[in-house]
């Protein structure tokens, strides 16, 4: 549209000499008529009147012809800037990247650099995330309780860096309570922050890479901080999107799992977009999950050796291992032991073969996934005993060193998605010697390999496959009582967690309240995707970039259930969407430098921003900015409603503040695809015979012939002198009387 209507701009400005300048003209028959009697006053008004009829038939015209010529010629008007997914700020050598595991060249389709400051990420600020502002309910039947209450206030960006921050301030609301029909109280005591790309920018495989320091103290527990990838199917912390579809990666038909898995491959018809005979669902890949702690020596059954803190890197996936399933807090059985008398004592267990893990990194013990139950009630989904399912969590441990906690440390994930493929974690910046214990204090270059998972161990054992999903990425800190709070405290033991109550403090981890009293944060320098330029390089599917891609559609299935993906009452009474409608401009300002006008990018166009006089302001400085601070024109209008200046945003940048990239999405759409032809199915075919295509050419030489005609008899009117009436041939008016 922007396109159309800067063509339709030069289009007028060349078409001046014909008669498209009468404004001019206009001024000066206005100065005539001041000295002209009443009648050819009267007569130059006329004329006036006919000028301003033939300037806006010129713009209809004009109009016209490139709305013809666009029809016609099927043409396309450009956006007006291609911003993908890459952040202008990403320096130029790490627009490529070489493969760790296929050793072929990598091109960058996706990165944030964090460098502008002070950027929003609440829901409508920002083109590529969401910051939630929503409880975290991880009450289930798998025993979760989140702690925290995810704010967008704590999600900002500071000194080049992205900041999830988490601090203790309690958050009160009342629900209804749908099983006793009563008003309850709820409340949590801490605030934290979670930003998503949900439904916003997927990618489907590729090398993702994200710099990052760790929050809090290495060795308190109580923290989680993840870096992670989830299915598009399922938005993280509404439990009703990702009940019965987190976190399933199974496309093969088998009647006994087909009411567990939601969209199963056993389905004719899975409706809303979705094929028949696909199984879909919303796996998830753990970059990093932090565990933090003091574990007072090697934890058991590690192997090599690993103490807290680690991250897990972890794939969870459905269906899971039924039976023989390994203990928590051991390594698997891989064969049964027996007696002395040739007895067995304990059975083998069933686990998944071929992973392969190096240098300090192990197996994880602690964590085989999730058993999702029956639910009970008062549970935010329903889930019945037929649809209940075992959920495995396949992944490895890997040390962290206090080093992680005060400096950037780099991760990365290479994944090739479907059958056939494999993920491999990488980091940077320790090794591992032969003795396995850690070497220097983090400060290294070489990329370190940590764990390789390969298709081959997951469609052997439980026909599951590598997530072939479109997925969005999320960076989070949550804090709950499932992960790193003591777990044996004693049976006196209040089992609270609120740092102003004294009885609660036999819950926590030492020095946790003092901790989370300072404030901690995790920070992120920068998070970038790459995808192969070449599908026969790696193993697997090809990468593909979009949340509704046709193979692997979710818009359209997205619609139909809105609600499942939107906040639930008091915090959605308000929400008519799942995503608010980005704003490009109307924060509030002082100045010029509050809507970003010293921040200049390679995307920063002059040619492109035309400067607006209407706010009685001259042309701005602020051209190759983000935007300027103007005159709120709406204030005072409804009794001084809204900031007396607001921002206004230059083209390619968005945001109240204009501080975000304007991203636009050019990936295919399954949902777009079939809402186009289905509107051309029912729009009457016109064929284009030779006689109807003169008749066109026709009708077009007409009209612009009668256009010019018209403006050039118009100029030879303005060219012919006034004769003023003589004084014997003046009427007398009532005026004059």
């Amino acid at each position: 549209r922007r396109k159309i209507l800067n063509v339709m701009s030069r289009i007028r400005s060349r078409a001046m000499p014909f008669g498209m300048n009468d404004d001019c003209r206009r001024r000066r028959r206005r100065r005539s008529s001041r000295s002209s009697n009443e009648h050819h006053a009267s007569q130059s008004s006329w004329s006036g009147a006919s000028a301003h009829t033939s300037a806006g038939t010129g713009t209809a015209a004009a109009a016209m012809i490139v709305v013809l010529a666009v029809t016609l010629l099927g043409a396309t008007a450009p956006s007006a800037v291609s911003a993908g997914w890459i952040d202008p700020d990403t320096p130029e050598e790490m627009k490529t990247t070489m493969s760790l595991v296929d050793k072929t060249e990598y091109e960058l389709v996706m990165s944030d650099e964090f460098n502008v400051e002070g950027r929003s990420f609440k829901d409508g600020h920002d083109k590529m995330w969401t910051a939630l502002d929503k409880s975290d309910d991880d009450y289930s039947a798998s025993g979760g309780g989140s702690l925290h209450f995810y704010n967008s206030s704590a999600v900002t960006t500071v000194d080049g860096m992205l900041k999830i921050a988490s601090y203790i301030e309690p958050t009160r609301w009342t629900r209804l309570d749908p099983v006793d029909k009563k008003s309850v109280e709820e409340k949590k005591d801490y605030k934290s922050g979670m930003v998503q790309s949900w439904n916003k920018m997927c990618f489907t495989g590729g090398i993702v890479e994200v710099d990052v320091i760790m929050p809090g103290d290495p060795f308190i527990g109580g923290l989680w901080p993840a870096i992670w990838i989830l299915g598009n199917l399922g938005r993280s912390t509404y439990e009703v999107s990702t009940n019965n579809i987190w976190p399933w990666s199974y496309n093969t038909c088998d009647r006994k799992k087909q009411e567990a898995q939601a969209l199963s491959a056993c389905n004719r018809q899975n409706h809303y977009g979705m094929h028949p005979y696909q199984g879909r669902g919303a796996t998830e890949i753990d970059i990093i999950e932090g565990m933090m702690g003091d574990s007072n020596g090697p934890l058991p059954d590690t192997n090599p050796n690993i103490t807290l803190p680690y991250v897990d890197m972890t794939l969870q996936v459905a269906p899971g291992i039924p039976l023989n399933r390994p203990q928590t807090g051991h390594a698997p059985l891989k064969e049964a032991v027996l007696t002395s008398k040739g007895q067995e004592q304990f059975a083998a267990q069933t686990w998944y073969d071929g992973l392969e893990f190096y240098g300090n990194t192990s197996l994880n013990p602690f964590f085989y996934g999730t058993y999702l139950a029956e639910t009970k009630k008062g549970e935010p989904v329903t889930r019945t005993k037929k649809e209940a399912f075992q959920a495995d969590a396949v992944g490895a441990m890997h040390q962290l060193t206090p080093s992680h906690f005060k400096r950037m440390h780099t991760f990365r994930i290479e994944w090739q998605p479907g059958p056939g493929g494999r993920i491999d974690w990488f980091t940077k910046a320790h090794k591992v010697n032969e003795t396995h214990s850690i070497e220097g204090d983090g400060k290294g270059t070489d990329w370190v390999k940590a764990f390789t998972l390969k298709d081959e161990s997951l469609s052997s054992l439980m026909g599951s496959q590598i997530p072939n999903e479109p997925s969005y990425l999320i960076m989070n800190t949550a804090i709950s009582s499932t992960w790193g709070f003591p777990y044996d405290t004693p049976a006196w033991c209040e089992r609270c967690y609120d740092c102003s109550n004294s009885t609660c403090s036999c819950a926590f981890n030492p020095g946790f309240c003092n901790m989370m009293r300072k404030g901690v944060a995790m920070y992120i320098d920068h998070i970038r995707v790459y995808q192969s330029k070449d599908d026969s390089a790696h193993v697997g599917n090809p990468h593909t970039m979009g949340c509704d891609p046709p193979e692997y559609p979710t818009r359209e299935y997205i619609k139909g259930h809105e609600y499942r993906y939107m906040r639930q009452p008091p915090f959605g009474f308000y929400d008519k969407l799942p995503l608010k409608e980005v704003k490009a401009g109307g924060g509030k300002c002082k100045v010029d430098n509050d809507c970003g006008c010293n921040i200049t990018t390679s995307d920063s166009d002059p040619n492109e921003t035309e400067p607006d006089e209407s706010e009685g302001r001259p042309p701005s400085k602020c051209l190759s900015g983000r935007g300027q601070c103007v005159t709120n024109v709406a204030a005072g209008r409804f009794f001084g409603q809204g900031p007396a200046q607001v921002c206004k945003c230059n083209k390619g940048f968005s945001g109240p503040n204009c501080l975000s990239i304007d991203h636009i999405d050019d990936s295919p759409s399954a949902y777009a695809m079939e809402l186009e032809k289905n509107l051309l199915a029912n729009v009457p075919k016109v064929l284009f015979t030779p006689f109807t295509l003169v008749l066109v050419i026709v009708f077009i030489v007409s009209f612009i012939g009668s256009f010019i005609a018209v403006n050039i008899n118009k100029r030879r009117e303005d060219k012919e002198p006034i004769s003023l009436p003589s004084e014997s041939q003046r009427l007398v008016t009532g005026r004059s009387i």
